[in-house]
């Protein structure tokens, strides 16, 4: 009898540190996933930045580029998360390739820069948020305010079931893209500035400026998609589930950027499109709309602008609570945050502590007396977006490493040329994104020229070795004795052994 009743309780404890199952479907992580990459945001804000100091009117064709590439990640990817189900993400898949210390490594770099990231858009929600009181009621008031009321509220939505951010982030989805689409049909069905033409998708406009930049800032507008991972604990049939979400975000993502560069591309003019966008990056879009549809579409686009932002920070959120959870159930984060809600089974310390994170730092910059987009924003989403695409060209490597070990699937093309592909498009990625650091920063001097070196940090610390037990997402052949907890060897036994440190 008291057997029995410690089976149950250890299986009562397991299952109270799992987030809830069956949570959401394929569209439900779409839309998480759409709405953490921001399309009306990442239009509006990063864009501009793309034509004016990247392609020009040749950016739908980087968007089509970085599209394939993200595609053929994909491949790789989605053949691993068949064997794989954790809220780790990216972390767990580099450790099942290249074992437990670039594991942690990889966990605590996708820390840092998920963090930053969203810390970034925090600045973008103060900044935009004045905009619009300004335009709409001409009054301002301090940025950080708006920036606490949207942290609050996302810290209320974190603390509940994840069902209940996919539905608000579902809504604020749907909203974006229609005002988008609209202003794409409006100067579509207008002509544009010089009538309908493919000159955009041509390689003489791709390479007519500077098409390494703008590669790298259509990329950076895809960061998020990669997430679709961390949800596999929540989703319903995860081996189906995960794949088909992340091939389905990677095509909507890539589709509607190609669709609207190409629109506000043809508003312009393909040949004055780069230039007119460097000369007023925030009115770039906005203009366009004005134009074809009428000035008063800018208050709602700014409207969704600012909620568009907020979804991309819910969505930023839930990943970073996940990541710190897992983590701190494979003991390599203090163990409170691997507690999970007895009702909504979310990660709710986690998101608290999380929420805790993005205030303070949001609220350092202020006093500090940064300027929320020019400085906060741009230092931030570059330092985020290195940290990203570094692990996603890491994740396609260690695809490769865990199929030829594991021998679970020998389809040649998903367990070694895609992966390939895409390590060396990525890594090419990281190397332009350190050796343009002050362009991505517009500030190469003093700490914001260090800022890498937080990754770096980040990664080394993960590497240091710590007796631990074996993660339940680590396959048997993957493990190292110097990596697990004396008390654990006899339990683990004969598994062990064989993986690189």
């Amino acid at each position: 009898m008291a057997e029995e009743y410690a089976f149950y309780m250890a299986a009562e404890l397991k299952d109270q540190s799992r987030l809830r199952p069956n949570s959401l479907g394929t569209w439900g992580i779409v839309f998480l996933i759409i709405a953490t990459v921001a399309p009306l945001g990442g239009a509006i804000s990063a864009l501009p930045l793309t034509f004016g100091l990247g392609t020009g009117g040749g950016t739908p064709l980087a968007f089509v580029v970085v599209g394939v590439v993200l595609i053929i990640f994909t491949f790789g990817y989605i053949a691993m998360s068949r064997h794989i189900s954790s809220a780790g993400g990216f972390y767990v898949y580099i450790g099942n390739g290249l074992g437990m210390r670039a594991a942690r490594a990889a966990g605590y770099i996708a820390f840092v820069s998920y963090n930053v990231f969203q810390i970034a858009l925090w600045g973008v929600f103060g900044f935009f948020g004045n905009v619009f009181l300004r335009m709409t009621f001409n009054i301002e008031i301090p940025w950080i305010i708006w920036v606490f009321a949207g942290i609050a509220l996302m810290g209320i939505l974190g603390y509940f079931d994840i069902g209940v951010s996919a539905k608000v982030l579902g809504v604020a989805v749907v909203l974006e893209i229609a005002v988008i689409m609209a202003m794409n049909i409006s100067i579509l069905a207008q002509g544009g500035a010089e009538g309908i033409n493919f000159q955009s998708f041509t390689l003489s406009e791709f390479t007519a400026r500077t098409p390494a930049f703008g590669l790298m800032f259509a990329l950076l507008l895809f960061i998020g998609f990669e997430a679709t991972a961390i949800y596999s604990e929540e989703a319903r049939e995860p081996r189906k589930t995960i794949p088909r979400a992340a091939i389905a975000s990677v095509i909507v993502i890539a589709s509607f950027y190609i669709i609207t560069s190409w629109s506000v591309a043809l508003a312009w003019g393909v040949s004055e499109s780069g230039d007119i966008a460097l000369a007023d990056l925030g009115d770039f879009v906005v203009g366009a709309a004005a134009h074809y549809m009428g000035e008063w579409i800018v208050v709602i686009m700014m409207i969704l602008f600012v909620i568009s932002t907020f979804a991309t920070n819910l969505g930023f959120h839930n990943a970073i609570a996940r990541y710190q959870f897992a983590l701190a159930r494979d003991q390599w984060f203090p163990a409170v945050l691997a507690k999970v809600h007895p009702r909504h089974r979310s990660p709710f310390v986690a998101s608290f502590v999380q929420t805790i994170i993005a205030a303070v730092v949001t609220l350092a910059f202020f006093i500090g007396g940064a300027d929320p987009y020019e400085e906060m924003f741009v230092w931030l989403i570059a330092l985020g977006g290195l940290g990203l695409i570094g692990l996603m060209a890491l994740t396609s490597i260690a695809v490769v490493v865990f199929f030829i070990r594991t021998r679970l699937e020998t389809g040649v093309w998903s367990t070694r040329i895609a992966p390939v592909i895409a390590a060396v498009a990525l890594s090419a990625e990281v190397v332009m994104l350190v050796t343009n650091w002050d362009v991505q920063t517009n500030d190469g001097q003093g700490v914001v020229a260090h800022l890498p070196w937080l990754l770096v940090i980040a990664g080394v610390i993960g590497l240091i070795p710590k007796p631990t037990t074996r993660p339940d997402w680590l396959h048997a052949s993957h493990t190292h004795d110097s990596e697990i907890d004396p008390s654990q060897a006899a339990a683990v036994g004969g598994e062990t052994g064989g993986e690189p440190q």
